[in-house]
């Protein structure tokens, strides 16, 4: 009875994930494959012959049968290091050890099995690199060790070793923290565009659909497996990529217990001071924290594994700069150091000593020059220094679980979260100004992104594999100034903000020269540019 649901179970995980994936054959994005062929002293093909390959870390076992040329073919095979036996009749029993199997590769084996009694056996140890003969696809492939040995990025992202891949520039972060906290990194191979690459993450598609050329979720460098980039002549199953199919695989638990916890630190103390920076001006704020740890373990030896990590990112980067803001004499009208001549435009005349009349400035802009910073350094111009801590707060979690129901069924389940807090600053305060630091405004980003997979080994030459992926962001984005009526309250401006929330915030402005009674659409001096179009000034 129990083996009865069992084949209902499988038969209803193959219906569905069928249904949901009917194109789905990507094999070998996800697998690997070790296949080659058995000969006997001779040089004769040995058919018949029993190869089986066992995970020295989970435990799972597959098994093949030679046919009449002595050839073997073992696919769908998760990555991992493997031990090969091989058991005819008539010969001694070979056994070859650690052979490595990683996604979207091949392990070629060319094994020559000496006579004897089947009782007795040949252990050979494969250390030996071997080449890659089965694809006519350029790979690379990063492994667990420079991922966690090299350096890396500011946030220990293992894109940036996609530098090492032939044909590809330099990685570089794209677009703004607040909008995309995941800090994605950009690269353009062989000279294509950089939204033509496509990244699957465990067999499953991984793209921003907002920014196709970000990834939707970069998986922290302490989850990272491997890692293949193929840039040419690209298989069947990496299609839907113009420039590089990236495939990442991420950890997974096994039959012993390991675990980890880190913390990376960075701060400005321990970066060059910049060339042309005054020897008086002390290094803006920048410190870098990512700490995190990670657990991988059996819940049923050879069965059942689980994997768990959570990583934790915490930043604080000052900005700094210097604006033009006005005067105090400017202020209250008096222009007569400006070096401007100011032209009443009722007249045509200059104002009689470059002063405006106290009776000719508009309350609208007396509201907005009250709330701007006076200067805090000499001049007309370039008399204003500001400085401001950005922050940046990112969580990530990762869930895996790993199931070997029988030696022909493998299933595996895999959940990420990414939940980040990021806020910006500008140059004058409450009047928001020039960004300093970040976007002003603050961003909350949710992403998941879940995927299940199984591969099921029906016959010997007749294999389903499925793999489903789901992804899903939310992002809150609201500017400083969200929440008060700007313009019609504190301005007194009519026309602008609204009874709705949304409608709240500070009015822009466009450009003229000088404050006067005029009916001129705004002014910018200097750094101030937050007038209303239709303020009298």
């Amino acid at each position: 009875m129990l083996a009865l649901k069992f084949s209902r179970f499988t038969a209803a995980i193959a219906l569905c994930m069928a249904a949901l994936c009917p194109g789905a054959a990507d094999a070998q994005v996800l697998y690997g494959s070790i296949l080659g062929s058995l000969q006997d002293p001779s040089g004769s093909a040995v058919p018949n012959a029993t190869v089986a390959i066992t995970n020295k870390e989970t435990g799972q076992a597959r098994e093949a049968v030679s046919d009449a040329q002595g050839n073997f073919n073992i696919t769908n095979v998760l990555p991992g290091r493997y031990d090969v036996r091989i058991t005819a009749t008539g010969f001694r029993s070979l056994t070859q050890q650690n052979v490595d199997v990683s996604a979207s590769n091949v392990a070629r084996l060319e094994l020559r099995l000496e006579v004897g009694q089947l009782t007795e056996s040949i252990e050979v140890s494969a250390d030996a690199a071997q080449l890659q003969t089965e694809r006519a696809g350029t790979q690379s492939q990063i492994t667990t060790k420079p991922v966690e040995s090299m350096p890396l990025s500011a946030y220990r992202n293992y894109q940036s070793l996609i530098n090492l891949v032939p044909g590809a520039t330099p990685a570089s972060t794209q677009n703004s923290a607040t909008d995309t906290p995941g800090r994605s990194l950009a690269t353009n191979i062989n000279g294509t565009a950089k939204n033509m690459n496509t990244t699957r993450t465990d067999g499953a598609v991984n793209v921003n659909i907002w920014l196709p050329h970000h990834n939707a979720y970069v998986a922290p460098s302490e989850t990272i497996e491997e890692v293949n980039v193929n840039t040419t002549a690209l298989d069947p199953e990496l299609g839907s990529a113009g420039g590089a199919a990236i495939s990442v695989i991420t950890k997974s638990g096994t039959n012993d217990l390991h675990g980890s916890a880190w913390e990376y630190h960075n701060n400005q103390e321990m970066k060059a001071r910049p060339y042309f920076m005054p020897a008086s001006q002390v290094k803006p704020r920048d410190t870098l924290n990512i700490f995190g740890a990670s657990l991988g373990g059996p819940i049923v030896k050879n069965r059942l594994f689980y994997f768990g990590h959570f990583e934790l990112t915490r930043q604080r980067t000052g900005g700094s700069g210097i604006f033009d803001v006005p005067t105090a004499a400017v202020r209250a009208g008096n222009f007569s150091g400006s070096g401007t001549t100011i032209v009443d435009p009722l007249t045509g005349q200059p104002f009689p000593g470059n002063v405006i009349p106290e009776n000719r400035i508009s309350p609208i802009t007396r509201a907005i020059l009250e709330r701007l910073p006076l200067p805090n350094l000499a001049g007309q111009r370039q008399n204003f220094a500001a400085s401001a801590t950005g922050i940046f707060d990112r969580n990530n979690y990762d869930y895996k679980i790993n199931w070997n129901r029988n030696e022909r069924h493998a299933i595996w389940g895999k959940s990420s979260f990414l939940v980040a807090d990021v806020t910006g600053f500008g140059a004058f305060g409450e009047m928001i100004g020039p960004s300093l630091v970040q976007d002003p405004g603050t961003g909350h980003t949710f992403t998941q992104l879940h995927t299940i997979g199984h591969t099921y080994t029906i016959t010997p030459t007749f294999l389903l594999e499925q793999t489903l992926g789901f992804t899903r962001q939310s992002q809150n984005v609201i500017g400083l100034d969200y929440g008060k009526n700007w313009g019609s309250e504190i301005f007194g401006i009519p026309g602008t903000n609204g009874p709705d929330i949304r409608q709240s915030g500070m009015p822009t402005s466009t450009s003229a020269t000088a404050i006067s009674e005029t009916r001129r659409p705004g002014f910018r001096y200097g750094g101030l540019s937050r007038l209303p179009r239709t303020a009298r000034i």
